[in-house]
Order: C-alpha cells, then sequence, then structure tokens
C-alpha cells in the first residue's frame, strides 16, 4: 500500500505502471546481473489472414495478422533488442491474399521490417511464378538451407536468378550479439505439389543442409543457432513429441544437432509453447495468427555465453486489439473481398446431404463432381468420370442463397483440376485405397460402384458404365481429380499417384481450380437441389 501511495503522490497510477513495469524491472535486473536478452517474435502460418477468424475447434474471434502486429508492437516497445521473423505459409488462405497475388502480406512484412521469412509448401499453391514474385519483393532475406533450384543450391545461383536471393542461414547482429538464424522447408512438397507447381524447385533432405549451416555459422563465430523450419511436431503425446513422418523431422533434426540453441517451427499449426526436444527448447505458434510467438535468448555480457533460453506463444483473442497501420494499410483490399464474398451465385433448394457409403456419393459431393465435370467440358475436355473428396464431412451443406464465402467452406484449399487415364483394372485398387482410408469421402462419378460387406478393408464387387456395362480391365478411362490428391494427397494415396505416373495416364495439369468450378456450376444452374444431384 505504501508503494501504491508513493505512485499516486507522482500523479502516477498503478494499473499504468503494471504495464510498464515487468519488462523494465526484467532490464534493470539483467543489468545489474551483467545479462542481455534478444527476442525473436515470430508468426508462422498466417495463410493469408490479416482479420480475427475462427479455430479448427469453431471458436470465433481468433487471431489474424493485425493482431500479431499489435503484440509484436508491444513487444518491440518493451524488448528493444528484438529479431522478427515469419515461419512459412504466408499468404495462402484468403480472398484478400489472392487478389494480390500474395503479395498484401509481403508488402505488409516490409512495412513492419522482418528481418526474414521462411518458405512454406503452401507458397507454391498459385504457382512458381508467385514464389518468384514474392521473394522478388521481399525488402527482407528469405531462408531454406534445403532450397534446390534446377539442381543447384540457391546459392549456387547466377545472382540474376531470381531466387538467388533464398539463404540457407542469416547472420542477425543484434546488441554486439551474431545470431545464426537457419531456414529449412519441409522435404513433403513432391506428395502434395504437381511438378508443374515447382518448376526445378526441389527439397532436399533437411538434415544433411542444417548440418552444413551449422559448420558455416560456427566458422563466423555465432553467439548462438536458431533452426526456423517449416515443417514441426504432429501433435504432443502427453509430454512426448509425436514421432516424425515424411514431411516433419524435428526428431531426427534435434537428436544429430545438438549445436542448435532452440527450434522455431511451423507447418503442422499446433500450438506448442513451450517444450524441449531431445533437450532442445522447441516452440510453435499455432495458424491464422491465432497465436504469436516469443523467443527469449539471455546472454552473460562477461562471457558472451548463454545464460537463459525462453520459448513461448501467446493466444490473440479479442483481448489484443487489431493494428490500425495494418487496417489502414490492406482496407481497399479487405473492402473488395468482402464484397466478392457476399456475392450470390445461386441457390440450394434443400439441404445437400454429406453422407454416403462407397459406391454411393453424397449430393453434397455429387455438387463437386457435376461442378468439375461442368468445367472441363466447357472447356472441349471429355472425360469418363470424377473422383473427388469432401473437405466438410462433418455436415450437410445447408439450403438457401449460396455466395462465394460458402463455397470457400466447400473447398478451403485452391486446387488445380488434373485428369488421368487409368485402365479400369486400375480403379478397383485405386478405390479400394480411397474406401479404407482414416476419414475416407471420396467417391467416383460417373461410374455405378457396388462393394463387398463392411470391413476394415473395403472391397470393391464391381465397376460399371452408366449403362450398366462392367468396365474393360484393359481399356483406359479419362477421369478428373484434383492435382493434390493425384500427387498422393500427402502420401494418403500412394497407388493413385503410382497409377497418375504409370506409363499412358497422361497425367495432365489444368488451369481450372475446383473451387472456380464451384462458382461457375452454380452460377450456370442457378438453383440445385439433391434430387438434381443423384448417383449415376
Amino acid at each position: 500500500m505504501a508503494r501504491r501511495r508513493f505512485l499516486q503522490s507522482l500523479g502516477l497510477s498503478a494499473a499504468a505502471v503494471s504495464t510498464w513495469e515487468p519488462w523494465q524491472a526484467r532490464a534493470e535486473a539483467e543489468a545489474k546481473a551483467g545479462q542481455l536478452t534478444i527476442s525473436l517474435f515470430n508468426t508462422t502460418d498466417l495463410h493469408g489472414h490479416i482479420l480475427p477468424t475462427q479455430s479448427y475447434e469453431g471458436v470465433e474471434n481468433l487471431g489474424g495478422f493485425a493482431r500479431c502486429v499489435t503484440q509484436i508492437k508491444q513487444w518491440r516497445t518493451e524488448q528493444p533488442h528484438s529479431i522478427l521473423l515469419d515461419l512459412g505459409d504466408v499468404y495462402q488462405g484468403t480472398p484478400e491474399s489472392r487478389a494480390s497475388d500474395g503479395q498484401l502480406l509481403i508488402n505488409l512484412f516490409n512495412k513492419l521490417n522482418y528481418d526474414a521469412w521462411v518458405i512454406g509448401n503452401h507458397e507454391f499453391d498459385w504457382g512458381f511464378g508467385t514464389v518468384v514474385k514474392s521473394i522478388t519483393a521481399s525488402a527482407m532475406p528469405v531462408l531454406a538451407s534445403n532450397a534446390r533450384v534446377e539442381g543447384k543450391w540457391s546459392n549456387q545461383l547466377d545472382k540474376t536468378h531470381p531466387l538467388s536471393k533464398v539463404a540457407p542461414y542469416l547472420i542477425k547482429e543484434v546488441a554486439g550479439f551474431r545470431i545464426g538464424i537457419i531456414g529449412s522447408v519441409t522435404p513433403g512438397l513432391p506428395a502434395w505439389l504437381h511438378k508443374s507447381l515447382l518448376a526445378g524447385f526441389f527439397a532436399a533432405d533437411p538434415l544433411k543442409s542444417i548440418q552444413y549451416a551449422i559448420k558455416k555459422l560456427q566458422a563466423e563465430k555465432v553467439d548462438a543457432i536458431v533452426l526456423a523450419c517449416h515443417f514441426g511436431l504432429k501433435r504432443m503425446i502427453g509430454s512426448t513429441p509425436a514421432p516424425d513422418d515424411f514431411a516433419n523431422r524435428v526428431n531426427e533434426v534435434t537428436k544429430a544437432c545438438r549445436e542448435i540453441d532452440v527450434v522455431i517451427a511451423a507447418h503442422t499449426h499446433q500450438d506448442i509453447g513451450n517444450q524441449t526436444v531431445n533437450g532442445i527448447p522447441y516452440t510453435q505458434a499455432s495458424y491464422y495468427g491465432i497465436h504469436a510467438g516469443r523467443v527469449d535468448l539471455t546472454f552473460d555480457l562477461a562471457s558472451r555465453k548463454l545464460a537463459g533460453k525462453h520459448v513461448s506463444t501467446k493466444r490473440m483473442d479479442a483481448s489484443v486489439a487489431e493494428d490500425p497501420m495494418v487496417l489502414s494499410a490492406c482496407s481497399k483490399e479487405l473492402a473488395a473481398a468482402r464484397d466478392l464474398m457476399a456475392t450470390e451465385i445461386g441457390e440450394f433448394t434443400a439441404p445437400l446431404p454429406h453422407q454416403g457409403k462407397p459406391g454411393q456419393p453424397p449430393a453434397a459431393l455429387l455438387f463437386i463432381t457435376r461442378s468439375i465435370r461442368h468445367e472441363l467440358e466447357s472447356r472441349g475436355e471429355k472425360i469418363d468420370g470424377v473422383l473427388h473428396g469432401l473437405f466438410i464431412d462433418d455436415r450437410d451443406l445447408p439450403a438457401g442463397k449460396q455466395t462465394i464465402d460458402r463455397m470457400w467452406e466447400v473447398i478451403p484449399y485452391e486446387n488445380r483440376i488434373a485428369t488421368a487415364e487409368f485402365t479400369g483394372a486400375d480403379l478397383v485398387p485405386i478405390l479400394e485405397e480411397l474406401y479404407t482410408g482414416k476419414y475416407a469421402t471420396h467417391q467416383l462419378d460417373g461410374f455405378r460402384v457396388t462393394t463387398g460387406e463392411p470391413g476394415p478393408k473395403v472391397k470393391v464387387t464391381g465397376i460399371f458404365t452408366p449403362d450398366g456395362v462392367p468396365v474393360d480391365p484393359g481399356k483406359r478411362y479419362r477421369i478428373a481429380l484434383n492435382a493434390y490428391d493425384a500427387q498422393s494427397g500427402g502420401r494418403r494415396y500412394e497407388r493413385l499417384n503410382e497409377a497418375c505416373y504409370q506409363a499412358g495416364a497422361n497425367l495432365k495439369l489444368h488451369a481450372s481450380e475446383s473451387r472456380d468450378a464451384l462458382i461457375s456450376y452454380l452460377s450456370a444452374k442457378k438453383k440445385l437441389g439433391p434430387e438434381d444431384l443423384r448417383p449415376v
């Protein structure tokens, strides 16, 4: 109480001081102890989200880059010795970002003086040209130690090549200390992205490239090494990290690279504020700006050794205001996107059911497959069937007026339409793989499929053309699908991927995207109901 009265005598309220005192007190304590802290503030997996959105659990009014910026500015005020990073998957995911071909977020990074960003897998969803444009526009370095372009490491490229700007690591000097930051992109790119979207870009083995970068940084005598990777932990099993998979190599890297002081991770959309993996501090700031991340590295000034490492994330809920500079800089794009998404394109006269059984595609899925057929045939492409799944597999598509915004819910990711030619014999193992997969929703429209008794593995007993004729095992049928599934859907559909790349399959990637096909089809039909979307 005496302290409170003293503050009031100075004309200061205790509430005003409470937001000021903790970091100031810490700085004073550090100075007395002969220490200094350098902070690394970080965002990741923004996916173009500037405004608040909802979490996967359906919690509304969370996240958004505008809130992260408010938090970052506050942290910067409190901590003058700082570095600002983004861990990738920067721009794919919102209409305002898509309309600018990703430049909206890159321009904001420039305005906020980000020190670097790491390439993510979704950077390539709109094609290699967008990646080149984004890297070219970046005022800051772009990191990926395992990036190979046309068979060369990025730092071996001619300086005129646009991706020569991609660096394996960054050395940032702050308050007299040199912080080495190694970037790495997930090696899982080929499991999601067609080669035409990557255009010669390849993510090599991350371990070897990280080890090489560590040796270079040690030669440069940096004071700390931070791994900033666009891959992460799939989840935590109690206090134990889940095992690595083909795309996420955290356990392997931290076990082999003991020189790393901190790992800042991404990609798996997990909020992991403060964890250790093989004894190395690990942190990951979820997705869509729902969390912002912070790493504090405390150095002993006399020995220049690390005296402390603290990692954390902070939830960006309604208690964090949206930064006015960000809102002002994006006001036109946000208004245009809001108007676009509210555009009415047609009507569902009744709910479109989402539940189906193998060989019995529901109306919600048939809306997607018929849209893809309509899109291809309007371009003169003849197909025999469409193979696709549902992104929304837990609820019907509601009746009523449909807007473009609703179509973004049906297909939340940009997926290019592909075609491939499969023999009748190919179709059986492809469908059995898809029907048996976890959360299986895929169906083949354009054919009638019969299956055996329910069991651990669904067995296809027959595939028939619309007129009831069994498919010819040796004949090729042209099937439309999306490019993501053709690449194995993240190694979930290996048999499908193998069939797409076998001799004679003639896999072709088309300019059209599946979500745009939904919009075009419903705009043409005006009204659709379950009676218009029946299996053959």
